[in-house]
């Protein structure tokens, strides 16, 4: 099985190194670069590194600008971001997640919490090329969200979602296993150009069930918790 690749950016060496270290230790394949220009270089040399870890607050080009421009790519949009930062106020996690960024993780850092987030967005992301192009896609078993061109496919049907439908099968398909609250539905997926409350969650939630036909079981329902993604 080919490794996965992580590109690590960062402009402290000891970041870089530890980072190199210990997810090579996971059976990555790590190249770090210490600055944002280096990186750019390499991308264009190379191929896609399934990952990168990407730290913000670099000389030249910082890691916001640097996330800009590779999701204006369409050669690279693809690749999933997680930010490494020392900037932990809210406005700066919003922004790098508005950005693009899957995931963001604030400096000093807990090495194990790390590698296992690293794993659930690999986990979470898969690769699908049509046409020279790829996009970032989701799928089980019949299932396949591809959320960049806003697409259900079941059983290679395509589905309509509404816009609240969507966020919310893409929540619980991004992260397998998790349960979340309706509060937490709420929270995850407001801002996304959705309005919904607390008593209309389980609408949205029998509507996808009824749209996913013979897979709706895919999404379960935790008693006097919430719902999850039955993998």
């Amino acid at each position: 099985m080919t490794r996965k690749k992580i590109f690590v950016v960062d402009d402290e060496k000891d970041i870089r190194d530890i980072l190199s270290i210990n997810l090579g230790r996971e059976g990555y394949q790590v190249e770090s670069y210490p600055s944002g220009e280096e990186a750019l270089k390499a991308l264009k040399k190379q191929d896609a590194p399934d990952l990168i870890i990407l730290d913000i607050m670099m000389e030249g080009i910082d890691g916001y600008e640097f996330c800009k421009q590779i999701k204006a790519s369409k050669e690279f949009r693809h690749i999933p971001v997680i930010f490494l930062s020392a900037k932990g106020e809210e406005f700066d996690k919003v922004l790098g997640l508005e950005l693009g960024a899957d995931d963001y993780i604030e400096k000093p850092f807990g090495i194990k919490e790390l590698k296992s987030r690293v794993k659930v967005v690999l986990r979470r992301t898969t690769i699908a090329g049509d046409n020279g192009t790829e996009n970032r896609v989701y799928s089980y078993k019949g299932v396949l969200l591809n959320p960049d061109h806003y697409e259900l496919k079941v059983d290679d049907n395509d589905v309509k979602l509404t816009k609240t439908e969507f966020e919310i099968l893409g929540l619980f398909m991004r992260n397998p296993g998790k349960i979340f609250s309706r509060d937490n539905i709420i929270d995850s997926i407001k801002g996304h150009d959705v309005y919904v409350v607390d008593r209309t969650i389980d609408v949205h939630i029998m509507n996808l069930r009824r749209k996913l036909g013979a897979y709706k079981n895919i999404i379960t329902t935790f008693s006097g918790v919430g719902y999850g993604f039955k993998e």
